[in-house]
């Protein structure tokens, strides 16, 4: 069986014996600064690898205790497979016991087991009742049931239990992919002579070899890979789960900085905003507010960023919800990835959680009803329901195959079948062929259906043209082209449009009509004029002059439009003339007598109801009149 690569992390207190462990079972002292060494605590992450009884190699991340230092600590839990919980026999649980162990939980680490260091410094009893308070501490937790070892680093007692047990938890790791995104988190970035620029971190996911091409984001420094190591040792490439060392060419030490990730070009795209499946810790000193700026730390970076609970809402202690986390600097982070936040004035890790959404737009308070079903999804994991969801977040923009990538850490042949999935299910649509664009098949019917209703009623607007132009449609509804050539393809298909040229039209229409048009349209003129207020009977106009009903609506809203003719209501139409004559006999009697009732507008206008039933409505509709009882007031003179 293939040997899997696997980092080990440590933590907890300052002082209970991480690194001096760390000596004892590697022979590496990780503590490499001079002032570490004066101090004597560990102040920067440190790193060495393990050979356990089996063979199997595992690096070692070693990370400080100290209060003032919980950063570095956060940076270096990143990405470990397994940890190892000190204790000191001789103190018991401490403040940075419970922080680092918190710290482990939210970045979602899953195996690991509890070392009671210095243990020769204590009598059988008071070993025993540490070993209850750690079991109080990890209740609950993935560390429930892993074995808690007595070491002493001192005498050596403890240690081969320790290797056995680090053995056993190693066979069940799962290997991690290496065809997802290249991803390195770089910690520490030195010249060697002769060589030139290294960095080093811990390898997140893919895997990296001699003479690729790289870059290092957010910055977009471009380089390429002169050499690699993995613990010690030169290689040809370096994997996920593996601590590397990473020779860069033409880069200089002072361009580079820590937290930012080395990946290959055009397959990751920085953020400053993310949507998160946040929990606030029991710990925790005080609520979390609705709106709160905190640091939030991702892989090897720290940022400021303001953190807004999406439903308005504080959170107590020991409460979860989503949030939404702007950062002031952009920075590479991936769905599913987790990220930790400490309040910057307590300095005290408050919570922290799984990224959901990368990228996402900026959500109002208003958007969390709605977007509260999304947000389930995106968390519950399936990649099918996260690919569906963050194309349609993206929105009418759509979403680019390769920001697709970017977000999600699937290999090109996993995320292949998922968008086949969705494209045979018609909930995604592809357009654009060069960029390889998604949007839903939602959004894409709606955008169909507007296009379709917007020709319609420009035929129903101007009847005599041949089709609306094309670009005006594009126009209006602020569309790519790519997308919109993709939705006259579709509409041509399902023949529900025709494109002539430049112009749109449904495949029914027609503007040429079986009559003399401008010979019809005076006879029209003539007799609405003739009428005055007592309208002629509509449905016998195709008859009186000689014409088909369509040809007489086809005219009659021409003429409408043209202002020749008033349209009161479905069939009836008047002149201007008529009607202004007819509106100022009624503000006349209005401003004498204040109201009118029906039977008065039938006296002043000499006609019967058939006729001022609508006349009077449609002085109400040009808000002339307005009802009052049984009668009308007026509105305007």
């Amino acid at each position: 069986m293939a040997e899997k690569h696997i980092i080990l992390g440590t933590a907890g207190h300052v002082d209970h014996g991480k690194t001096t462990l760390v000596k004892a079972l590697t022979g590496t002292d990780t503590d490499r600064l001079a002032e570490e060494k004066k101090r004597g605590i560990t102040i920067e992450l440190g790193f060495a690898h393990l050979t356990l009884p089996s063979g199997q190699m595992v690096g070692v991340i070693d990370v400080p205790g100290h209060e003032r230092f919980i950063k570095n600590m956060v940076a270096g839990a990143g990405g470990i497979d397994l940890v190892l919980l000190l204790v000191a026999a001789d103190e018991g649980v401490m403040p940075q016991t419970l922080e680092h162990f918190e710290v482990c939980r939210l970045l979602g680490v899953e195996r690991g087991l509890v070392v009671i260091s210095k243990s020769d410094t204590v009598d059988e009893d008071l070993l025993e009742l540490v070993t209850e308070e750690v079991a109080e501490l990890v209740a609950g937790s993935f560390l429930e049931e892993a074995p808690v070892i007595p070491v002493s680093a001192t005498t050596g007692a403890g240690i081969g239990d320790l290797l056995a047990a680090l053995d056993e938890l190693a066979a069940t790791i799962v290997e991690k992919p290496d065809s997802g995104a290249f991803r390195l988190p770089v910690d520490r970035a030195f010249v060697i002579k002769g060589f030139g620029t290294v960095v080093t971190g811990t390898v997140l996911s893919g895997s990296l070899g001699l003479g690729d091409a790289v870059i290092l984001a957010p910055s977009g420094l471009e380089s390429r890979v002169r050499s690699l190591q993995a613990y010690g040792e030169e290689r040809e490439q370096v994997f996920a789960g593996e601590r590397a060392a990473i020779n860069l060419q033409g880069l200089e030490k002072s361009e580079i900085e820590r937290g930012e990730i080395l990946a290959r070009p055009e397959t990751v795209l920085p953020t400053s905003m993310v949507d998160v499946f946040y929990t606030h810790l029991s710990s925790a000193t005080s609520p979390l507010p609705a709106r709160s700026k905190l640091l939030v730390h991702s892989g090897m970076a720290a940022l400021m960023g303001t953190v807004v609970v999406l439903n308005g809402q504080e959170l107590e202690p020991g409460e979860s919800a989503f949030v939404q986390v702007r950062l002031e600097k952009p920075t590479v982070i991936m769905y599913g990835d987790r990220i930790v936040m400490r309040s910057f004035a307590r300095r005290e890790t408050v919570g922290g959680g799984l990224v959901i959404n990368p990228s996402p737009a900026k959500h109002r308070l208003k958007d969390y009803a709605p977007l509260l079903p999304d947000f389930k999804l995106l968390q519950a994991g399936k990649p099918g329901d996260v690919v569906a969801v963050l194309v349609k977040q993206a929105g009418v923009a759509g979403l680019r195959l390769a920001e697709l990538k970017s977000f999600l850490n699937f290999s090109g042949k996993a995320l292949g079948k998922v968008l086949d999935e969705l494209l045979a299910r018609r909930e995604i649509v592809r357009f654009d062929n060069e960029r390889q664009i998604f949007i839903t098949g939602e959004i894409f019917a709606s955008l169909a259906e507007k296009i379709l209703a917007m020709v319609i009623d420009y035929h129903q607007r101007e009847p005599l043209r041949e089709g609306m132009a094309k670009e005006e449609v594009r126009s209006r509804l602020d569309l790519s082209a790519p997308l919109f050539h993709a939705l006259l393809q579709r509409l041509v298909k399902n023949a529900k449009l025709v494109v002539d040229k430049d112009l749109l039209r449904t495949p029914d229409h027609r503007v040429r009509l079986a009559v003399d048009t401008d010979k019809v349209k005076a006879g029209l003129i003539a007799l609405y004029r003739k009428a005055g207020l007592s309208f002629p009977d509509y449905s016998s106009l195709s008859k009186e002059f000689t014409a088909e009903e369509e040809d007489i609506k086809l005219l009659m809203t021409i003429l409408v439009k043209e202002g020749t003719l008033l349209k009161v209501r479905d069939g009836i139409f008047i002149t201007p003339e008529h009607y202004e004559k007819m509106r100022s006999q009624v503000v006349t009697f209005l401003k004498e007598h204040e109201t009118m009732t029906t039977q008065e507008f039938k006296a002043q206008i000499n006609l019967s109801r058939k006729y001022i039933i609508p006349l009077f409505e449609y002085l109400d509709q040009r808000k002339v009149t307005a009802r009052k009882g049984d009668a009308r007031i007026l509105l305007q003179g």
